[in-house]
């Protein structure tokens, strides 16, 4: 199998073993970064050249930093660079004669994968670069990944989609023997030091001006080093936040919104804020067919399965590439930090209903009432209700069914594979809403950082999380949750953040949210039968009949691998 990567996504990996690579170092698709007999570097950019991605790298004689495309003094010199240090993404390998060290930066803001096999050891920062470099000539699915994929709707990092294969999560560590072949992997920057998050006794008050002083303290170092900035707008908080931080430091930028053709859209927000702040905003109107064939364009060149609602920003980079942006910001991540979502304030009522019953010693009753009432609700209230009694942990992200159906057996496997060991050590220890938000935190990621981050990089774009500087993660993560949940308001305290410095104008006018994309083509005609002929076919699919075959549900649901499908259709495909 030959892999296309002419045009994939700008990326770097490379191969060390303990016995030596003797075979022909030649890759004619890769250009060489550094050879030798026992450590191989490549990249699909020529980085012996003065080019678009001359910043995206650094090399001295026992050292590499690959950063993305995200300018930092470290990148002309690595005699300074400290890894345990450094908050911007990174991936930075060392070596000497006996040993090569990876690490992965602090939240792995960029994606990192590896593979040992036959005392070789196989690393990138694409899964197509390390399917060229392992010259592999079969995609062979890992089961326990596709079904952690399946009811979470993101890749896991120890059991990945293909076999063989693992990718890494963040600050972390891997330490390979160019001695015996020995291999391990630890952690240097750990999240789940949970007394680093417990002590917040400060008010409400108090937090908001910290969020807002780190806000904008990390805004103006990471826009320093750039010329042209962008954002992508949504007409909400978090954006609008990040547009009035970027204001505030002194510089002028691009925006960028979408909006769907015949459908609701932000625009009258989008309009307010820019008059306020003094940028203009690109309005960009899409429909159903552009949605779908940038939708199979994207799918061909990531390294995981790409939802449509990520899918649809590749649209906002192209136009941003055509004004030359440079970095580009957006707000995603911040709702797993602050609670943003509505369905956390349903959580919120399970858990408090749970407690009341359980305070009562109902809640076994009340578990088999609730699973014998046929509605949709009742049906997941029950599974919930089951699963603490049982002394399952509260964490997130997890998709149910309609039809909830609650088996233990199957949940022991499911929970041993969705938590990481130092997760589970902490099972029953602290809060439930720490818990979940360190769940959130360590998966979020996989979920929102890699695709951006490959998708702007194609476009010669840096993409920045913002919202995750160590400063704001530790932050977010020592506030109460009654400062982010309160009544029926999701994320409180970094709303009232934003207010401090956009006018009440901005917070009055409606704000109903763009819909999901995929919800939008569901309404089309195109889109109706793009989705159910992919049905169709996922239907005879392995992959769906191994989920018919090893899952607790009754039914399975198609729909939720048509990303999974398209990403596995475009590696057999190259």
């Amino acid at each position: 199998m030959s892999y296309s990567i002419k045009n994939s996504i700008p990326a770097f990996g490379g191969l060390t073993s303990s016995k030596g690579l003797n075979s022909n170092p030649d890759m004619p698709s890769l250009n060489g970064i550094y050879l030798s007999d026992n450590l191989r570097l490549y990249s699909n950019v020529n980085m012996n050249t003065t080019s678009d991605f001359g910043d995206y790298y650094s090399l001295d004689d026992k050292s590499f930093l690959w950063t993305g495309g995200y300018k930092t003094k470290a990148n002309q010199s690595l005699d300074n660079f400290d890894y345990q240090l450094c908050e911007h993404k990174f991936i930075y390998l060392r070596f000497d004669a006996v040993r090569l060290e990876l690490f992965s930066d602090h939240f792995s803001k960029i994606p990192l994968f590896y593979s040992l096999q036959d005392d070789v050891l196989f690393f990138a920062s694409s899964l197509n670069i390390l399917l060229t470099l392992k010259k592999m000539h079969q995609i062979d699915i890992d089961n326990s990944g596709l079904l952690f994929y399946y009811h979470y709707g993101f890749s896991n990092y120890n059991n990945y989609l293909v076999k063989t294969i693992k990718s890494v999560s963040g600050g972390q560590r891997l330490s390979f023997s160019l001695k015996n072949s020995s291999f391990k992997q630890n952690a240097y920057f750990d999240i789940f030091r949970v007394g680093n998050y417990s002590d917040n006794s400060n008010t409400l008050h108090q937090n908001i001006q910290l969020i807002d002083q780190e806000l904008l303290k990390s805004t103006k170092e990471t826009i320093a080093s750039f010329n042209q900035i962008g954002i992508a707008l949504s007409g909400g908080v978090d954006s609008g936040y990040l547009a009035q931080k970027i204001n505030e430091s002194g510089r002028d930028f691009n925006a960028y919104t979408l909006g769907f053709k015949d459908d609701y859209n932000e625009f009258d927000r989008i309009d307010y804020l820019s008059e306020k702040l003094n940028f203009k905003a690109k309005k960009i109107i899409i429909d159903s067919k552009e949605i779908i064939d940038n939708y199979v364009d994207v799918s061909n060149n990531s390294s995981f399965p790409v939802g449509f609602n990520n899918s649809i920003l590749n649209i906002i980079y192209k136009h941003a590439t055509a004004d030359n942006v440079d970095i580009m910001f957006d707000g995603d991540g911040a709702d797993r930090l602050f609670l943003g979502m509505n369905k956390y304030l349903q959580l919120q009522q399970i858990l408090n209903l749970y407690k009341t019953a359980k305070n009562l010693k109902i809640n076994g009753l009340m578990a088999k009432v609730l699973s014998v009432i046929k509605h949709p609700s009742a049906s997941k209230l029950s599974f919930y209700f089951k699963k603490f009694n049982e002394g399952y942990p509260f964490y997130g992200e997890r998709k149910l069914s309609n039809e909830a159906n609650y088996v233990s057996e199957f949940e022991i496997i499911l929970n041993n594979l969705a938590l990481p060991k130092p997760l589970k050590k902490l099972t029953n220890t602290i809060d439930g809403w720490l818990f979940f938000s360190l769940f959130s935190v360590y998966y979020t990621p996989a979920f929102f950082f890699h695709t951006p981050y490959e998708l702007q990089l194609k476009h010669k774009i840096v993409s920045n999380p913002q919202f995750w500087s160590d400063e704001m993660v530790s932050l977010a993560l020592s506030i109460p949750v009654n400062q982010k949940l309160h009544k029926q308001t999701t994320k409180m305290v970094l709303r009232e953040s934003a207010k401090l410095k956009i006018d009440d104008g901005y917070w009055n006018l409606s704000k109903i949210g763009l819909q999901n994309s995929y919800e939008y083509i569901k309404k089309s005609k195109i889109g109706k039968e793009f989705i159910n002929d992919h049905i169709k076919l996922i239907k005879m699919s392995e992959a769906y009949f191994f989920l018919k075959e090893n899952n607790s549900q009754k039914q399975i649901e198609a729909e939720r691998l048509l990303p999974f499908y398209f990403w596995k259709k475009s590696l057999e495909d190259n």
